[in-house]
């Protein structure tokens, strides 16, 4: 048999060979998976799940169009108003929406009268999200020596509006406050909006403008966060079998690989991140005005291609994971992997377009609706044991061999098998 034959008839195994091998597990070296508590890192997706519908809105009145927009012109002013203070003084953490409020409330009531309490809150509470915001994606900035963070600028802000702004009214439309008065609009939502809208119980929402663009015309929407039930209680955490849990290790060659012995590969992908990379170092070299401008153009068709891919393939995995009857998904706390990793400018570079954890919040969310559980493990040497025996093996590009038990395997599929049966070991345990 020679090693594809061998990964094929690897795919074709049963769950309660997978179940055999957590046994054999407690067999492995010091230098093996951690399956302590440490191994452990968190639990998502459990309690209330929030999704987003974006409903369009049909405007019922002619001038509600500029009243909606001068109040967000309003917003947005009000918002700069309130980013150097938070910006000052990092020690002081402004950031923080109460501290914040208690801060500039009382300015913008006396510097912006025509702007109404409840906005003037919701202003403070927007900001307050942008820099927490801000803050989870460069965290070094609370360890620089400068005092000063980063000063925000919102140009086109979403503006936020909640039940003292916004009324629902059951023929389909909605008053929403602006700082002319109120102005009526009817929801226009999608099959696959009205499907979400009815799932659950409506909370906050934002109201976004769309600008023109070529021949369409502008025009608003209502992104509506929808609060629904997701999992509940923890007693199926406990004692899971094997075909319960699902295994996903995600990387750069491979989008994807789950336990069940599925593959999404990364190879067009990677090909279309190369050519819009190589196009960007041509439009930097360039250094003109319009060269500038197309590399704008070019990196925003990059990110929207990369979120298009993880989103198909994330509902592929949930959806595989319903059908299977899954109960929890093992994924790879990868946090600060890049911190970790030492590596040339050009494998940096790459690095840092790999979109994991974009793939794995949408999987953690679309899981949650599904009602199912996702935990985060320690993914140190998944890729580096056999999923069979629990012994140290070899990995070459991907294939990995088993020097101990002569077991062939996917380099990939190994590792996803590894979290399936580190989670199991976990919950058997009552680690979880």
């Amino acid at each position: 048999m020679n090693f594809g034959q061998a990964i094929f008839g690897r795919l074709l195994t049963t769950s309660e060979q997978q179940a055999v091998s957590v046994q054999k597990r407690s067999k492995a070296t010091s230098k093996g998976l951690n399956t302590s508590a440490d191994g452990f890192r968190r639990v998502e997706g459990s309690g209330k799940c929030v999704r987003t519908a974006c409903v369009r809105l049909e405007l019922l009145d002619p001038a509600a169009h500029e009243k909606l927009a001068a109040t967000q012109r309003l917003y947005a002013q009000v918002c700069n108003f309130v980013v150097p203070t938070v910006a000052a003084d990092r020690t002081k953490r402004l950031w923080q929406r109460f501290t914040l409020h208690h801060a500039v409330y009382d300015k913008i009531k006396a510097k912006f009268p025509d702007l109404g309490s409840q906005y003037a809150c919701n202003v403070i509470r927007s900001v307050s999200a942008a820099y927490k915001t801000e803050l989870a994606k460069h965290p070094a900035q609370l360890k620089s020596e400068d005092k000063k963070l980063k000063t925000l600028v919102f140009r086109h802000p979403s503006v936020h509006v909640d039940k003292n702004t916004l009324t629902f009214f059951p023929d389909g439309t909605v008053s929403i406050s602006t700082i002319s008065g109120r102005i009526r609009a009817r929801l226009c939502p999608g099959p696959f909006q009205k499907e979400l809208l009815a799932s659950g119980k409506r909370k906050e929402c934002n109201l976004v403008l769309h600008p023109r663009r070529g021949r369409k015309e502008a025009f608003w929407e209502l992104h509506i966060a929808v609060e629904s039930q997701g999992c509940s209680g923890e007693e199926h955490l406990k004692n899971l079998k094997a075909d319960e849990i699902m295994g996903i290790d995600v990387g750069e060659n491979n989008i994807a690989a789950v336990s069940t012995g599925r593959i999404w590969k990364a190879g067009a992908l990677k090909d279309k991140r190369d050519r819009y990379m190589s196009q960007r170092k041509r439009l930097q070299r360039n250094g003109s005005q319009s060269a500038r401008q197309h590399l704008k153009k070019a990196s925003g068709r990059e990110r929207r291609h990369v979120t298009h891919v993880n989103n198909v393939v994330s509902k592929e995995i949930v959806q595989e994971a319903v059908k299977r009857g899954i109960k929890l998904i093992a994924l790879e706390d990868l946090t600060h992997i890049r911190d970790h990793i030492k590596a040339g400018k050009r494998i940096r570079s790459r690095l840092h377009r790999w979109s994991f954890r974009e793939l794995q919040e949408m999987i953690v969310y679309k899981a949650a609706a599904a009602g199912i559980r996702c935990v985060f493990l320690d993914p140190r040497y998944t890729s580096q044991t056999c999923s069979q025996c629990g012994a140290p093996g070899k990995r070459h590009k991907h294939g990995f061999c088993c020097s101990q038990c002569g077991h062939l395997a996917h380099s990939d599929l190994n590792a996803s098998r590894n979290l399936q049966g580190l989670c199991r070991q976990l919950s058997a345990q009552g680690l979880m």
